[in-house]
């Protein structure tokens, strides 16, 4: 039979996994909706270049707070670690979104979707440089509860930024069934690469 502790640390990692996955999911569709209507609803008094810096900021600020609070709650129930854990999430990817959005706006230049452009590579660079800025800021609140967590800037950064790279070709797929999948499987992806390491990063110090 396997014991308490190993039992414990899959059951945290299949809610991790899947718990991730979902609200990633969802949280994709919302936090655009909320981009959509931010940046409509600006284009009015700014430029469309800013008005879509800052409704992308909230996009990003979103997103990362559902993963964060999900995450939070999840390692809450394991270890003493306090509510800023959602900000460090939230923080990081609205200004990754902010800074790159308003050097867009600066340049006369914008993102698009499309494969075949620059687009792709925008978004995989707001979403490296958001996970390295969450990480870094994660990394902090962990060390500052006493663990290790040296590698965590390297987890955020490869699980934000291959997960976004699965979304971004999913959105090039020519079936709607297809992107959901392809969204989930992202979610999916992200929360398997952070949620062994974090694992790890627990164990260590117990």
């Amino acid at each position: 039979m396997q014991d308490t502790a190993t039992l414990s640390n899959k059951k945290f990692l299949i809610k991790w996994v899947s718990q991730t996955a979902i609200v990633m999911f969802f949280g994709l569709f919302i936090s655009f909706a909320v981009e959509f209507f931010i940046t409509s609803f600006l284009e009015s008094y700014l430029s469309p270049g800013l008005a879509a810096a800052i409704g992308y900021c909230f996009m990003g600020g979103g997103l990362g707070t559902l993963i964060g609070l999900i995450q939070w709650r999840l390692l809450h129930k394991k270890i003493a670690i306090s509510a800023t854990w959602i900000l460090t999430a939230a923080g990081g990817l609205a200004i990754s979104e902010l800074v790159v959005g308003l050097a867009l706006w600066i340049i006369g230049s914008n993102r698009d979707l499309d494969i075949d452009g620059q687009g792709i590579l925008i978004y995989m660079l707001i979403y490296l440089v958001g996970g390295v800025i969450v990480g870094l800021l994660q990394q902090f609140v962990l060390e500052g509860n006493g663990f290790k967590a040296n590698k965590w800037v390297s987890v955020c950064t490869l699980g934000w930024g291959l997960s976004f790279l699965i979304f971004l070709l999913g959105t090039q797929l020519d079936h709607f069934l297809k992107i959901f999948t392809a969204f989930f499987i992202g979610g999916l992806v992200f929360g398997i690469i952070t949620g062994i390491p974090m694992l790890k990063i627990i164990d260590e110090k117990k």
